[in-house]
Formats: structure tokens, sequence, C-alpha cells
């Protein structure tokens, strides 16, 4: 056989013996994983020994097109062993014939811990906020060479010229493709489905089985097979996360005021201020403190007769009489009533505020008594929310309404 480094006598002489155990081993003794060795010589002669070790394969490659296959053991090259090759070259029966061919040596043996990872965070919309939030995900990739000839094919051409070629090379060549597939699929339950991002890793399994069909396609089409998948972990950054925090808690305030949570808190927020206004900065500061609390005494006064007649409730026995009209359907029901005996829907029971004028007027009114403002809810085009007779934002998703 030819050793290599001698560029001359590679070019002169034919080879007789073919063979490769895999790469020298690592600084520290280690085995270095390869995936495909290709042979640094193609000047052979029927007759050659082609050796193939266990888990190895070895593919003939001539003119871009892959052709006869060799499985573990000892081979002796000859016409009636490459009829693949024999049929583009014409080989002569006998021993000693020259004639050229690429070999390629596979590695069978699967390759079961290759890590993946997202660089940076994508974004998805939590479904339960309506907020953007990022979302990362991490897990481990196992491939095995299930088609050597179509492999070949496939992938020859990002050797560049190289002997050998190890899994982490055919992992970065098919990062963006596995990449590619997590977004999309972990942005598909996200959205489509509903699962909150705080929710989804009690769904890793299902999430990992869709990925791993989504990717198994695109990888038997160079002749690899994925014999394993597993996302390991999917997860927020910590940004987001006190976004999410921050709703929460929001969510649990809003919860205690009630329907009206959107304006009685700002009420709420205007007495604060107003409280915290007073008393300040000295002798001039108690004189404008004293002048600006008799006006935000009066100010305040009005806001918390809103907020009272908003929070209050018109007992049963003062609406003695009175019917409550369905906003859905428009049956008169019975004083008293909870639920519309006609649609079943939901009634009114609290005296409905005008927006306009702070009338109170019955409920299911659909305009003022006082000033003829409408009193219909509105809704907002973007969650669907049904807000409050004249206001301007959601008190759901805080968009801006009309």
């Amino acid at each position: 056989m030819v050793m290599p480094g001698n560029e001359d006598s590679k070019a002169r002489r034919f080879i007789d013996r073919i063979k490769y155990d895999g790469p020298p081993a690592g600084p520290t003794g280690e085995q270095i994983p390869w995936l495909v060795y290709k042979f640094p010589y193609e000047n052979l002669i029927l007759g050659s020994q082609l050796i193939v070790n266990q888990s190895q394969e070895v593919v003939f490659f001539k003119d871009g097109i892959a052709l006869d296959i060799f499985g573990p053991g000892r081979h002796t090259l000859s016409s009636a062993n490459l009829p693949l090759l024999q049929k583009i070259v014409n080989l002569p029966f006998g021993n000693k014939t020259p004639f050229t061919a690429e070999i390629y040596f596979i590695n069978k043996v699967a390759k079961l811990d290759m890590k993946w990872g997202t660089t940076d965070p994508f974004q998805v919309t939590e479904p339960r906020y309506q907020i953007i939030v990022g979302v990362r995900g991490f897990g481990q990739l196992g491939i095995r060479i299930a088609d050597s000839r179509n492999f070949v094919t496939q992938i020859v051409g990002v050797l560049h010229g190289d002997q050998v070629s190890d899994y982490q090379r055919v992992s970065s060549y098919f990062k963006g493709l596995v990449l590619t597939k997590v977004k999309d699929t972990i942005a598909d339950i996200v959205v489509n489905k509903k699962i909150s991002v705080l929710d989804i890793t009690a769904s890793i399994d299902t999430v990992s089985t869709l990925c791993r069909k989504r990717i198994t396609s695109e990888f038997d089409r160079f002749g690899i097979e994925v014999v394993n998948f597993f996302i390991e972990s999917i997860n927020v950054p910590e940004e987001d996360i006190a976004k999410l925090r921050k709703m929460l808690e929001e969510r649990a305030e809003f919860e205690v005021l009630g329907d009206e949570r959107y304006t009685r808190k700002r009420s709420f927020d205007v007495l604060e201020k107003a409280a915290s206004s007073e008393g300040t900065g000295g002798t001039m500061g108690a004189g404008m403190g004293l002048g600006m609390g008799i006006g935000a005494g009066a100010a305040a006064g009005g806001i918390l007769s809103d907020v009272t007649r908003q929070m209050k409730v018109t007992p049963p026995e003062k609406v003695v009489g009175q019917t409550i009209k369905c906003s859905e359907c428009g049956f008169e029901n019975a004083a008293g009533a909870k639920f519309c005996s006609n649609c079943g829907a939901k009634l009114e029971t609290q005296p409905i505020i005008c927006p306009n004028c702070k009338k109170e007027n019955l409920p299911g009114s659909k305009f003022c008594v006082n000033c003829g403002a409408s009193l219909v809810k509105i809704k907002c085009p973007k969650c669907g929310f049904e807000n409050q007779p004249g206001a301007k934002f959601c008190s759901n998703c805080g968009n801006k309404l009309g």
C-alpha cells in the first residue's frame, strides 16, 4: 500500500490494499468520533484487498455517482463484485487491471449525544397574557447513517477536499434545520394550541415527539436516521419572567377590584396621589398643601362618590315591579333574576353608571335616561373583552378602543 505524504508515488503507483481504522487518538488518548472518510488514493487495480471493519461500510464513487457498496469483511476487488462500476468503466476480466474510483468509508455507529440549542431567544405571543416573550430550547439529538449511498451522494459536496468528516461537522451542517423545526413547533403549540410558556414544560414529551417527526423527514432525504431526539428544557429569559410576574400581580389586583377594575384602579390612584401631596415642604409647602388639600378633598369626594355608586348593587327589594332586560336577547326578566329565562345569559344586576353624566340607570339599559348617552359595553377588537361604556382602553389587555 502506498503510504500518505509522498505525492509523486501517489500519482504513479496503484493501491493493492484498502483499509481505514479510524483517526488517531486525541491528545489525552480518547478516540475521535468520525463519520465519513475519503480514501486519499483513486488509482486502484483489480485484485486489491478491501478490508472493511465492523460498523463500517464502503462506497465506491465515480463521476459523481455512488456505486457499489461493501459491508464488513475482506473483499478481493473484481469485476464480479463491482457490477455498477463495471457498467461505467467497462472493466476487463482478470487481475491487476488498473482503474480509478473514489472510495468512502462510512461509520455506521449511532452517535447519540449530539447537543443542540437556540443561540438567541425567539419571540412568541404568550396566549394567557397576550404579551410577546422570548423562548429558548435546548436538547440532544442521536443519528445514524442508514443509507450510505444516499448519504455520500448528498453530503460529499460539503467535505471540501478533507479526508475525514466528523459528527460535529454534520451537526453544524444540519443545525439550522433542527433549530428551524424546533422553533416552528414550539411557536405552533404556544400560539395555536394556547399553551402558556409557563406551562409548556409539562408538555415537553409531546413537543419532543412532534419535533422529531418534523425533522425525521428532512434527515431521511440525506440517508440519515434520527435515532433519538429530546428537548431537555424550554425556558424564558429572566427579563420576560419579570414581565409575566408583573402581569400576574396586576391580574390579582384587578380580580379583587372586580369588573370595573381599570376605572376603579385609576380612581384609587388619584386618591392616593391627592393624599400624598398634602403637608409637604415646610411652611410654604404646608400652605400649598392646605390649599391643594381643600381642592383635592373636593375632587376626592367626587371621585369617591363615583366609585361608591359604581360599586353599589341595587338590592332586589328596590326593583320590585321593575324588570331586567337581557342585554343578549332583549327579553324582559323579572326583578331579581340572575340569568335570562329566555336565552340563559347572565343578567346585569348592578345599575349602569352613565359615563357622560354619572346618572344611575337600570340594569340592561341601552341609553342613559338623563342624557341619552350610549350604555352599550364596548367589545375589545383584540382580545374580545367587554368593557364598560365610555372606556377608551381595554381593561383586559390595554388595547386602545374606538
